[in-house]
């Protein structure tokens, strides 16, 4: 399990009935001049952290506590999660090579082929030089991103990192939901003050073999992981009251629903609701930072599983009393 501190929180998001092929985000608005090139989940994730930096409290005082700015930009990191930030730039250059060949690209676009760089300007915006990573697990990435910003924090490779996940619609999303936006925290080490309107914020990681659940044994011990990680979460805290999970439907959704159900009902009242994952890794961190909590509330559990094993599980909870 890691565990960090949030400090502020940025959310950008399409508003609802917004269409994948409609625009709904104006980066002079939101950014100012300079950004009108970048891909558009680079002008979101910019925006977000925007957001959630100004929420971390940074204001004319550059050595306000809680702050980005308050740490020597070695000590600033960043971790970003994403399935299809630069997806439609990529069928867009293979478009353009088949039918006009590779001069006809783009030199203000094309850096970004690779999804690197969509983190990368972001480091270079807020002069994170501690570390930069990118991270894209199918489904689970954006809280990936989460869990190892804490595992660095925790071993002090900073002493504060910008981590969430960053989206635009892919275009072979085919049956699943395309996602658009950015969520991202501020986030510092674990066990230290929670500012108000802050959280502690807990991750796990698993994997199950995609074909375990089809044998007796491989579920017992998928259910048994499952079970492990929720258990781990839940030390020395109350139990969720809310509980969510966004899962593709496969034999490791089913398992980890059927693990999940067994571990509310044993929690009772606590109830469970499932989705169906989304074409990218934003939704769950959104769940995560959209709504604020109120001090001494119940954690927020949001779990993630994806076809391919990929399992990551969340929470964040306010504490009784905050710095």
């Amino acid at each position: 399990m890691a565990e960090s501190v949030v400090h502020g929180a940025g959310v950008v998001l399409p508003p609802e009935g917004t269409g994948p092929a409609e625009s709904w985000f104006d980066h002079r608005a939101r950014l100012g001049r300079g950004y009108k090139y970048l891909p558009p989940a680079c002008q979101y994730l910019l925006a977000a952290a925007r957001t959630a930096l100004e929420a971390s409290g940074r204001g004319p005082d550059p050595h306000a506590p809680h702050t980005v700015t308050a740490a020597a930009p070695e000590l600033r990191g960043a971790v970003v999660g994403t399935n299809s930030a630069v997806a439609a730039l990529h069928e867009a250059i293979d478009d353009t090579v088949r039918r006009e060949g590779a001069s006809a690209l783009s030199p203000m676009t094309v850096p970004y082929f690779s999804v690197n760089l969509v983190a990368g300007r972001l480091s270079t915006e807020h002069l994170l030089k501690g570390f930069n990573l990118t991270v894209t697990s199918p489904r689970v990435a954006g809280v990936e991103a989460l869990h190892l910003a804490a595992l660095e924090l925790a071993a002090g490779r900073a002493a504060v990192t910008l981590a969430g996940a960053a989206e635009a619609p892919d275009p072979r999303a085919g049956d699943a939901e395309p996602e658009a936006g950015a969520a991202l925290f501020v986030l510092r080490p674990g066990g230290g003050p929670v500012p108000a309107g802050g959280a502690v914020l807990r991750t796990v990681l698993r994997f199950v073999p995609p074909s375990a659940p089809a044998v007796a044994e491989g579920r017992r011990r998928a259910l048994d992981s499952v079970r492990q990680a929720l258990d781990a979460l839940r030390a020395d805290g109350p139990a969720p009251d809310e509980v969510e999970l966004l899962a593709d439907p496969s034999p490791v959704g089913d398992a980890v629903a059927d693990a999940l159900r067994s571990w509310c009902a044993d929690l009772a009242p606590v109830s469970m609701c499932r989705s169906g994952a989304r074409a990218g890794a934003l939704a769950p961190v959104v769940r995560l930072a959209a709504r604020p909590l109120a001090a001494g509330a119940g954690r927020r559990l949001v779990v993630t599983a994806s076809r391919a094993g990929n399992l990551a599980f969340a929470t964040a909870h306010t504490p009784e009393h905050t710095d």
